[in-house]
């Protein structure tokens, strides 16, 4: 683990970046949101510390999850998809890597504090009830799911704490600017494609 010293010589822990691993065997599932573009762009943004506790909600396929777990978090991934549940457990133990994995509408059945919650919400401006397309919908401004967990996200968040999340063009702007009001804003990285842009933003509540 990475050490730096602060002003009195003390060692200070230095997270590291969260790299993308091939050799991490990540299997799709049927009814769960696969890994696409917005997936690997939260993933490579993420730094974490050996022993950070860590909550990925919104799980799918756990392949975040399982990069998390492998640079040392002390993992728990939430998903309202059972299946979605299923699958990020079956994903972990295929790696042989640690973690808590519950079924939760956001953080009803969550536990805990986090030091780090990272989240791709469903953020298109539809509104669909399916358990797969709840994966996406975000309702008419895209923040219907953003909104109570960023409510849910502040109280969760250790001291110090920060959320990492994935946002995009496709949202109302005015709405998000609003739901993220009371947060510092760090944005670590981007992409644009022909039809959205993608960001990631690292909050921290004010």
């Amino acid at each position: 683990m990475a050490q730096i010293y602060g002003d009195e010589g003390r060692r200070v822990s230095r997270r590291s970046a969260v790299e993308y691993r091939k050799e991490i065997d990540i299997e799709e599932c049927e009814e769960v949101y696969p890994p696409k573009e917005d997936t690997f762009l939260l993933l490579e943004t993420l730094s974490v510390t050996p022993g950070e506790r860590a909550l990925e909600m919104g799980c799918g396929t756990g392949l975040i999850s399982c990069h998390l777990a492998r640079a040392g978090a002390a993992l728990t991934a939430a998903d309202v998809n059972p299946k979605a549940v299923q699958c990020t457990r079956a994903n972990l133990e295929r790696n042989d890597l640690p973690g808590t994995v519950v079924e939760s509408d956001l953080f009803a059945n969550v536990p805990g504090s986090f030091d780090l919650i990272v989240f791709n919400p469903p953020y298109l401006s539809v509104e669909e009830d399916g358990l797969l397309e709840k994966a996406w919908a975000g309702g008419r401004e895209g923040v219907d799911v953003l909104v109570p967990f960023l409510t849910g996200g502040r109280e969760r968040l250790s001291p110090g704490g920060r959320i990492v999340l994935l946002l995009s063009s496709e949202m109302g702007q005015g709405a998000l600017d609003g739901a993220l009001r009371s947060f510092s804003r760090r944005r670590l990285g981007s992409r644009r494609y022909f039809f959205e842009e993608l960001w990631v933003e690292e909050l921290r509540p004010l």
